[in-house]
Order: C-alpha cells, then structure tokens, then sequence
C-alpha cells in the first residue's frame, strides 16, 4: 500500500515513527516549505521532520502552498497516485481533485467535546477545555469537501480531568491517532473497512483561538473562567495572558488558598517566594509557572 502522511508537527513525527515501527512503510511526507512554514503560526511544529524521514527512508514533499491548489502540487499527487492519506498536523482542507486521487481516501482526526456534526471547525480540543467539558470524542473520519464533514471510520471517547492542561488532552488524542491509524490500514488490507454517514441535522462550529484569545481579563473573569482559558492555551499554544505594567503570561496557575497581607493593600499583582499572585473577580490565583513578555 502505497501511503501520504500531510503534516508539520509533533503529531506527524509521532505518526511516523509509529506506523514504522509496525512494520508500515510510508512512501511519502506532504508537508510545508521552510521557508513558507515561518510565516504562518503553527502551535507543536516539528523541526525533525527531515530527520525522521532520512532515518525511515521517507520522501518528502515540500509544498509552497498551504491550500495545495497550485499547478506543481496537483502534479505531484496525479503523478504518485497514492492508495492512502493519513493527516495530522494540517490546518488545511484538500482540495477534492488530490482527495479524490486517493484509492481509499485521506483520512484525518477531529475530537472536541460534542459529538460530530457539532464542535467541528478549528481548535476544538481547546475550545473543550475552555468551555469547561468534560469529555471528548475524538474521531478517524474521512476527509470530504466540507471542513469535518467526511464519514467516520471510529470515534473514541477521551476522559477530560480537572488536571488536564491541553497537552494532556493532546497526549490522548495522540495514542487514538496511533492505535486508529494501524486499525485503519489493517481493515483497508482485510477489505472489511467500515465507514458511517455524519447525522444530517444543523451543527455549529468553532472559531479559530489566536494569540490574543488568552488575554484574561482579570476585573471582568471568574477564577474558574481564567483557570480554562490557561489550561486550554498553555505549551505548546501561545499561552495565557493579561496585562500588568507588562504583559504577564501564565503557564500554569491554581485557586489561591492561603491569605497573604498584599492581598488588602489594593494591590492586583505580587510576587512572593517566586510565586505570582494575581487578582480576578472573585478570588486570587498562584502560579509558579509565568514569565514577563
């Protein structure tokens, strides 16, 4: 089986080394010029992506565009004529003419906390941290024109703690890509694949988080509010902010528990024993884990 993997991350690494591992060899990495790759924001981007396709004898398409909707990229696939696309770590839809050129199809991997068709668009396991959820359904579908729109092969359900910061949640999602991904090529191999239709009712999607959407607002936000913008924006996202005489971003804060004497001063802002604190609404929060932008 001659298989493509789209991506720029961790997750592509990650995917890979696996299918290697398992004995799967991957023809080929699709995945953004350098060049081309530093003028757009990508959150886990991978500088080993050279590395490991050189250690597992893996060509390397480098594209110039994102959308693969130029001339040099449609030649490219009509040429290699691939059985499978596996895609993670590719912020972008496929065009239908490379999609369709695909003997069994790209497949891609979507969770957020509402099961399909709602929570589809972008960032959605932070958006499922964010809104407080507890759980995630995370799915191998296949890709169709419309964003998250395509049929699924499995969906699993991942288990949102407290604790959890995004690269927890990230970290779960990455062992359903691994597990599904051998699944995937084994039932295409076994000719006993089985694919589900999405519901057909209305839906609603999420927006794109940027940078500026960590900004908390501390006189306007509860302490439970800032604690999910924190986790769901912490490494390898941008990060939590709010602004100060500088720009303080959080990594990791927790509830104040304990009374300190600043805390009646007027004060917004101290540190003690390197330990921010930082007033909100209603209640103070600690974090060990900040810096000053």
């Amino acid at each position: 089986m001659k298989i493509c993997i789209f991506g720029n991350k961790g997750s592509t690494e990650e995917l890979i080394e696996h299918l290697s591992n398992k004995g799967y060899f991957v023809t080929y990495l699709v995945c953004l010029d350098p060049e081309e790759s530093k003028k757009i924001q990508i959150s886990g981007k991978s500088s080993l992506l050279n590395d490991v396709c050189k250690k597992n004898n893996i060509k390397i398409f480098k594209t110039k565009n994102y959308s693969l909707n130029g001339l040099e990229d449609s030649n490219f696939f009509q040429q290699e004529k691939f059985d499978l696309g596996l895609c993670t770590g590719w912020q972008r839809l496929i065009p239908d003419e490379i999609n369709n050129s695909f003997k069994y199809g790209i497949y891609g991997w979507h969770g957020s906390g509402f099961e399909f068709p709602n929570g589809r668009g972008r960032s959605p396991l932070n958006w499922s941290i964010r809104l407080g959820l507890k759980t995630v359904y995370h799915n191998c579908f296949q890709l169709a024109s419309g964003a998250d729109t395509g049929k699924i092969f499995e969906t699993k359900v991942l288990k949102i703690e407290d604790s959890d910061y995004i690269f927890d949640i990230q970290k779960k999602a990455l062992q359903h890509i691994l597990q599904s991904s051998v699944r995937l090529i084994k039932n295409i191999n076994e000719d006993s694949l089985l694919l589900y239709d999405q519901p057909d009712y209305p839906f609603f999607s999420f927006p794109a988080l940027k940078e500026s959407s960590g900004e908390i607002y501390t006189d306007k936000i509860s302490c439970r509010s800032a604690l999910l913008i924190i986790r769901s924006c912490s490494k390898p996202f941008p990060g939590a902010f709010f602004q100060d005489k500088y720009k303080v971003r959080i990594w990791h804060a927790q509830e104040c528990e304990d009374k300190h004497p600043e805390m009646n001063t007027g004060k917004k802002t101290f540190i003690k024993k390197e330990i921010l604190f930082f007033k909100v609404k209603d209640g103070w929060l600690e974090s060990n884990d900040f810096e000053y932008c």
